[in-house]
């Protein structure tokens, strides 16, 4: 004797629904679509504008030191204590002392802040550059 499967209709063969796997997709890619912009977008900061064509600093890549409105210190989106600004830059450069270090701070931020953690860079010795990051005009 022959068995039959029991919810299979003679003549047709089984098909597979994509409309679900279709409905997670889109909605995983507007979840994501959604998220990206708010990712980068956690430093606010407003760079000074600079009306040079310094195309150069775009591709330079290295410690990112920001310095927000608030007066808040972040290395490599890190946040850390303005005391903690040295060795933390010492320890993500280790032996390669020949990075750029970028500092970026809002125009609202005093020149004379930005100048002293411009200083306490420099101070570790063997940073050959130390850049600052302004918008294009």
């Amino acid at each position: 004797m022959r068995r039959r499967r029991l919810f299979t209709i003679p003549g047709e063969e089984p098909q597979i629904t994509l409309t679900p796997l279709i409905d997670t997709v889109l909605v995983l890619l507007i979840t994501f679509m959604i998220a990206m912009p708010v990712m980068h977008n956690i430093l606010n900061i407003e760079l000074p504008s600079s009306s040079s064509d310094d195309a150069q600093g775009d591709k330079l890549q290295g410690v990112t030191v920001f310095l927000d409105r608030d007066r808040h210190l972040w290395v490599n989106e890190k946040e850390i204590a303005r005391a903690d600004l040295t060795p933390e830059v010492e320890r993500i450069l280790g032996a390669a002392r020949d990075q750029v270090v970028i500092v970026k701070a809002d125009r609202l931020v005093p020149y004379g802040e930005v100048a002293g953690i411009v200083d306490d860079i420099k101070y570790l010795g063997g940073v050959h550059y130390v850049a600052l990051a302004t918008e294009h005009a």
